[in-house]
């Protein structure tokens, strides 16, 4: 399963939970040469969320791994809403 940011998956414990990415967590990285040693890869997540975005308290991060046995297929995209740039009302 590949899991998708701004995506809603059913969780088997939390209910429906929002995906806010999918991040690399390396040991050494080169950016230089675009190369690194890789830890672990994490899946950033809430189940709390509205219009405007996640509850900033309620962000968790698991193993991609782990997160996979205990999500189902996904139900929906989240769009939230869209604000224009600071002064321009």
């Amino acid at each position: 399963m590949i899991l998708t940011e701004n995506t809603i998956y059913p969780h088997d414990e939390l209910g429906e939970v929002l995906v806010l990415g999918v991040h690399h967590v390396f040991e050494t990285y080169d950016p230089d040469s675009v190369d690194g040693r890789l830890r672990s890869r994490v899946v950033r997540y809430t189940a709390e969320w509205d219009d405007y975005g996640p509850m900033p308290s309620s962000i968790r991060t698991t193993p991609v791994d782990e997160f996979r046995t205990v999500v189902g297929d996904a139900v929906g995209t989240w769009k939230g809403l869209e604000w224009p740039p600071n002064g321009d009302t």
